[in-house]
């Protein structure tokens, strides 16, 4: 999914009563997903977690190194260690998910 699939999900939906236009809209999903992108950054350094409430929770994993290939040539080559990102849905997420 697309941010711009998200500002037309809200933009359609009609039980949400927004009265914003697109470009409104478009404005405040980009600014939301830089706001928790920064934090996530921000908490990274700190080695702390980012947990949004009735949503899930975003937790920095460390990744060892390994030995990868390219599949076009087959070469050989070292993937160092690395920091992830992975996500824990929280359970009114999974409740929503599971009742549809």
């Amino acid at each position: 999914m697309k941010r711009a699939d998200i500002v037309n999900m809200i933009y359609k939906d009609k039980d949400l009563k927004i009265n914003l236009d697109k470009k409104e809209i478009h404005s405040i999903v980009n600014d939301t997903f830089d706001i928790i992108s920064n934090y996530l950054t921000q908490d990274v350094k700190e080695g702390k977690k980012v947990m949004i409430s009735g949503f899930g929770t975003f937790i920095i994993k460390k990744k060892k190194g390994k030995i990868g290939r390219n599949p076009k040539t087959g070469e050989e080559k070292l993937i160092p260690d690395r920091l992830g990102i992975s996500f824990k849905p929280g359970k009114e997420l999974k409740k929503r998910v599971n009742s549809k």
